[in-house]
């Protein structure tokens, strides 16, 4: 009896871990008060520091409309020992933020940037993803 016990509540345990969520990371909004006719460009940069490799959804948002110009991450794996970027044109005086899913994020490393439009592409501030 004790031995059928423990083999239901094993297979039970295996059933629930199918339902694990994805993992995620976030990044804190930035503002994004640019200068005069100079505008910010956002990049969001993924490190895997696995060795298996993960497929990341990663994307850029604001509280007004944005999107990504670039993109080699999403939907793509991404092999252990490498990076990705997301980046885009952030709208003027507002804030923007990243977000990565993944089954899982625990190897994963993250960070967002936000960058003068200059041929310089002078980093104005950068924050770690969490």
């Amino acid at each position: 009896m004790k031995t059928l016990t423990a083999g239901i509540a094993a297979a039970a345990l295996v059933g629930l871990a199918s339902f694990a969520q994805a993992g995620q990371l976030l990044s804190p909004p930035l503002p994004t008060n640019s200068r005069i006719n100079i505008a910010h460009v956002a990049a969001c940069w993924v490190f895997n520091s696995g060795t298996s490799s993960v497929t990341p959804q990663v994307s850029l948002f604001s509280n007004n409309e944005m999107s990504a110009d670039f993109d080699t991450c999403s939907g793509k794996p991404l092999a252990g020992g490498h990076t990705c970027i997301v980046s885009g044109r952030t709208p003027d005086d507002s804030f923007v933020a990243c977000k990565v899913t993944a089954p899982s994020v625990t190897k994963l490393r993250g960070s967002l940037e936000l960058r003068e439009d200059t041929n310089e592409f002078k980093v104005l501030v950068g924050v770690e993803l969490q």
